[in-house]
Parts: C-alpha cells; structure tokens; sequence
C-alpha cells in the first residue's frame, strides 16, 4: 500500500540539496518506500533530516533535477518533453530507484521519437537498464538505417556496438572497379594506380 507520508525529505547529490515531499518519491519508488517505512522506527528518514541529508552518491544533479520537473511542473496540463539526453539522466535515475513505470514511460517515447538519432539513445538506455531486447531492436535499427556515426556518438554506444554497425556498413558496400586499362602488375613490381590509388 502507497504512504500518503507528506512530510519532506532531504536529500543531497553532489553538493545540492533537494527537499522533496516523500509521498513523490514513494509513489514511485519501492527503494524509497522502505526508507520511508522504515524512519518512524528510526525517528528519521534514515539521514534525510535538515540536519543529515540523505547521500546519494553516485547520482548526477541534472538527472534529479530533470526527474523532479517532471513531479513539481507548473501547468500540470501541459504535456512535459524531454531530448533523448535528458531522458537518458532520467532513466538513471527510475533505474536505480526502481521506478519501473517511470522508466517505461521514457523508454517508449524513446521509441516514438523520429530518426536515427533514437537508436543512439536506446543502445546507452539498453545498457542502463541490463535489456539485450532492447539493445538488439536499437543496434537492427541503426544498422538498417544506415547511419553513419560520429566519433563522439561512437564512444557513447561503445566499441561493440560501433564495430557491429560499421561492420554492416562494409558489407554493404560495392567492390570499386578501376577501370583504367594501365591499372596492373607490372614486371612482378607493385605499382600504384593513378585512378584508384590501390597497390597492384
């Protein structure tokens, strides 16, 4: 059963502190659920006072930051968007936390975003949330998009993805046929083609 709990709760990543009303973060999340049950045995929130924040080491302040302006919105009306990026920190964050309905949500408008950029953002959420499924439908879509990385993009999917798609791309690709006459060995020497530059 949900707590209804609305009291506050401190907690700080890096160097910010948020105060965020509990009841947010248990109707989210199982792991904040137990800390929230477990304080008034412990009169506190288990470090998440004003005087002990609660520490969560490990989190960044952009994902908090982009989590909560999903919870504190001003027009509760108006749809809330996020770039694939933004998601991401996100997704870090409902992972973590076990908020499953949360990573669902931002994992299916992943899926709904149009162009090839989407498939970078579900290969790096594949691997935040340990999904091969995922993983393996993203990395088909890149590949048969033909899409050509960028070195940045490279280093953000990883070398086995990166290796995966370029290998694809190789096999798809036509032999080159020079066809200057003069392109040959010569006298058992390698020569190089004036056309297609390759060593005969």
């Amino acid at each position: 059963m949900a707590l209804r709990c609305s009291c506050a709760m401190m907690i700080q990543v890096e160097r910010t502190i948020f105060k965020i009303h509990s009841h947010f973060l248990t109707k989210q999340s199982e792991v904040f659920r137990d800390m929230v049950t477990a304080a008034p045995r412990a009169n506190d929130h288990n470090g998440g006072t004003d005087s002990e924040p609660l520490v969560l080491s490990g989190d960044s302040v952009e994902g908090w930051e982009l989590f909560l302006s999903s919870i504190y919105r001003t027009n509760s009306f108006k749809p809330i968007t996020f770039t694939g990026k933004q998601s991401i920190e996100i997704i870090r964050i409902t992972h973590k936390y076990c908020m499953q309905s949360a990573e669902d949500e931002l994992i299916s408008r992943l899926k709904e975003e149009t162009g090839a950029t989407k498939f970078l953002d579900l290969i790096v959420a594949s691997r935040i949330v340990d999904s091969k499924e995922l993983y393996d439908t993203a990395l088909r879509g890149l590949t048969d998009s033909e899409y050509r990385l960028t070195l940045e993009e490279a280093k953000m999917i990883g070398i086995e993805a990166s290796y995966a798609i370029m290998s694809q791309f190789q096999s798809k690709l036509k032999p080159w046929i020079c066809r200057n006459t003069r392109c040959k060995q010569v006298d058992n020497f390698q020569t190089q083609c004036n056309s297609c530059l390759l060593w005969q």
